[in-house]
C-alpha cells in the first residue's frame, strides 16, 4: 500500500520547526493475470543527455488492451506522459494501435511487443514529487507504478472508466530488474538482488528507486531490522545524525506494536527537484521503502526539527497501514491518527515538547474549524474523498479524533490502557505475513474500517466511541471535551490555545503525566517568574 503524506495539512509542523533516441529506458516484461505469480524481467536504461525522457520497450506475453495508471494521490493526468506508443508482433512487424484515451491503447490482434515514451519532466506542484516518477540531470526517483501499464484486470477496468486507479488490491508481480544507468550514476532500492544481480521485485506498485551521480548510503540496525538511508544533496545534518534519528523512533514505535513490521527498510531522502521554501517537505510511504523530499534549511537545529515531524509519522507508516492485512478507504485512521501517535513519539524522544504537542493540537482544532463542510461527512465517508474535498477531515479532525480516544481510554481505565493497546491488537490481529516476509504471496485482507473500529470498540469503556465520533459526522467542541480532562482550550485572536489548569485532580496529573506533560518542570517555572 502506498501512504501520501506532505506538510501542507500536517499540524505538526510548526515555526522552529532520457530524450527520444538518446536517454532510453527500456523494460522487457510479460503481464500475466493478478492472480497468478509470473517473473517478469526489465531492463532499463537511462542516457545522460536527456534524463527528463524515456523510451521504454516491453516483451511478453499477448496482449490487446494497455493502459496505464491517470490519477494518483491528487496527481491527474499521468496518462498524458505516454506519448509514441507502438506495438509489434513477434515476428517483429508493427501492428495498428488505437488511442483510447491518453495512456489507454488498444489492437485488433494479441501483441507481444511495445515500445513508448514517458516525459519525466518533475511535476510543476512541489508536493507531488514524492508521489510519481521523475528525473533530471543530476538524481531522479523510478517508481514502476505508474511507468508500466496496470495488471490486466484493472486496464480492463481503467479503460472502461477512463482513468488509473488511485490504490488498488495488492497483486503478485515478480520482477527481475537490471538497470543500465550513465557512467558515474548509481542505482539504490529497498529490493534484493538475485545471483545475476539483477533486483528481485515482489510487487511493481511499492517498488521505488533513487538514481542519480552523486548518491550515497548507510546503514544501521534496529531490533533485527536493517535500516537503509540513501540520500543525496547537502544538509545541514549529517547522515549519521538521520540514522540516529531514524533508529531511535523505529525503537518507539516498536515498543507500540511490540516487533519490527519487516527485516529490512529503505529511507530516501532527497531536495526536491524543483525550487521549493525551506521549511516545505513531501512524503510517502511505499511497502517498506519511505521517500522523503525536504526543503534545505540553513540552521541545523531547524533542520533536523523540519526532519523529525514526517520521519516519526512516515516511519509509522511501516506498521500502519503497510504492515496490516487490511483494506479499503480507511484513511482517518492511517492518516489522522497517525498524526496524533506521531507526536506523541515526539515528545517521549524529546523532538517535541509538550506545548509543542498541546499547540499540535490546537493548530489542528482550527483548520478543522475553517473548513469547508467540516461536519458534512463521517471519518469514513470523507476518507473517500480524500483527495477532493474531504482532507481536512481526514487529517485533522481525525487527529483530534484520536486525541480524544486516547484521553478517553486513559480516563477510563486509570491509564492501565491508551490508544497504544488499541494498535498492539490491532497489529497482533490484522498484521501482514506477505509485507512482513516481503514476498508476493496472496493473503486474506479484511475490511480496513470493520478491522479498526472493532479495535477501537473493544476496549474498556469504548463501546460508544465509534458511533460518537467515527461513523457519524459530529462536531467537536474542543472546550468542552477537554475539560473533564484539566485542559483548557481557548480562542485568542485567531488562534486557539490549550493549556493544563491551575489546579488539577490526581487522576488529572496523572494521565497529563503520561502524555509528557512535567508539572515539576511548571512550578520550577512559577518560581523563576
Amino acid at each position: 500500500m502506498q501512504v501520501r503524506c506532505q506538510n501542507a495539512p500536517n499540524p505538526l509542523r510548526s515555526g522552529r520547526h532520457a530524450a527520444l533516441g538518446l536517454c532510453s529506458l527500456v523494460l522487457f516484461c510479460s503481464f500475466t493475470p493478478i492472480v497468478r505469480a509470473r517473473q517478469r524481467s526489465v531492463i532499463i536504461r537511462v542516457a545522460a543527455d536527456f534524463p527528463k525522457r524515456a523510451v521504454i520497450e516491453v516483451v511478453g506475453a499477448p496482449s490487446r488492451i494497455w493502459s496505464f495508471r491517470n490519477s494518483y494521490a491528487g496527481v491527474l493526468e499521468l496518462g498524458s506522459r505516454i506519448e509514441g506508443f507502438r506495438v509489434f508482433n513477434a515476428a517483429g512487424g508493427e501492428i495498428p494501435v488505437r488511442k483510447i484515451a491518453p495512456g489507454q491503447f488498444e489492437t485488433n490482434t494479441p501483441a507481444t511487443r511495445f515500445r513508448y515514451e514517458v516525459n519525466l519532466t518533475p511535476p510543476i506542484r512541489v508536493a507531488d514529487a514524492a508521489r510519481v516518477s521523475w528525473s533530471n540531470e543530476t538524481r531522479g526517483l523510478l517508481m514502476l507504478a505508474d511507468l508500466l501499464p496496470l495488471p490486466d484486470q484493472e486496464a480492463t477496468r481503467a479503460t472502461f472508466s477512463g482513468v488509473g486507479a488511485d490504490r488498488r488490491e495488492p497483486a503478485t508481480q515478480r520482477l527481475a530488474v537490471r538497470l543500465n544507468l550513465p557512467d558515474g550514476w548509481n542505482i539504490f532500492s529497498n529490493e534484493g538482488q538475485n545471483a545475476s544481480g539483477d533486483l528481485e521485485v515482489t510487487d511493481a506498485d511499492t517498488s521505488v528507486f533513487v538514481i542519480g551521480k552523486n548518491l550515497r548510503t548507510s546503514r544501521t540496525t534496529i531490533s533485527g531490522m536493517t535500516l537503509n538511508l540513501m540520500t543525496d544533496g547537502e544538509w545541514a545534518f549529517a547522515d549519521s545524525e538521520v540514522l540516529q534519528m531514524g533508529a531511535d523512533v523505529l525503537k518507539a514505535h516498536r515498543e507500540v506494536f511490540g516487533s519490527m513490521p519487516s527485516t529490512r527498510a529503505s529511507l530516501i531522502l532527497m531536495p526536491f527537484p524543483q525550487i521549493a521554501a525551506a521549511e516545505k517537505w513531501s512524503a510517502e510511504t511505499r511497502g517498506s521503502t519511505v521517500t522523503l523530499l525536504l526543503g534545505r534549511q540553513p540552521s541545523k537545529v531547524a533542520a533536523l526539527a523540519q526532519l523529525s515531524v514526517p520521519l516519526t509519522h512516515e516511519l509509522f507508516h511501516l506498521w500502519v497501514p503497510n504492515g496490516l492485512a487490511l483494506d479499503g478507504d480507511y484513511d482517518w485512521f492511517y492518516e489522522g491518527f497517525t498524526i496524533y501517535q506521531a507526536a506523541r513519539t515526539g515528545v517521549r524522544l524529546g523532538l517535541l515538547t509538550f506545548p509543542d504537542f498541546l499547540n499540535a493540537i490546537g493548530r489542528a482544532y482550527d483548520a478543522y474549524a475553517n473548513g469547508f463542510d467540516r461536519d458534512r461527512w463521517s471519518l469514513v465517508e470523507a476518507s473517500q474523498r480524500r483527495w477532493t474535498v474531504g482532507e481536512s477531515v481526514v487529517y485533522q479532525k481525525s487527529m483530534l479524533v484520536a486525541f480524544l480516544y486516547d484521553l478517553k481510554l486513559r480516563s477510563q481505565t486509570r491509564d492501565k490502557h491508551s490508544l497504544d493497546d488499541v494498535y498492539r491488537e490491532l497489529y497482533r490481529k490484522h498484521h501482514s505475513v506477505a509485507a512482513e516476509s516481503r514476498t508476493a504471496e496472496v493473503e486474506e485482507r479484511s475490511d480496513g474500517n470493520q478491522g479498526v473500529v472493532s479495535a477501537l470498540s473493544n476496549a474498556s469503556g469504548m463501546q460508544n466511541f465509534a458511533d460518537a465520533f467515527i461513523r457519524r459526522p459530529a462536531p467537536i467542541d474542543l472546550a468542552v471535551e477537554l475539560a473533564p480532562f484539566g485542559l483548557r482550550a481557548e480562542r485568542i485572536g485567531l488562534r486557539t490555545h490549550i493549556t493544563v489548569n491551575e489546579t488539577l485532580t490526581r487522576q488529572q496529573r496523572d494521565l497529563l503525566r503520561e502524555l509528557g506533560y512535567n508539572d515539576r518542570m511548571r512550578s520550577a517555572q512559577r518560581k523563576h517568574d
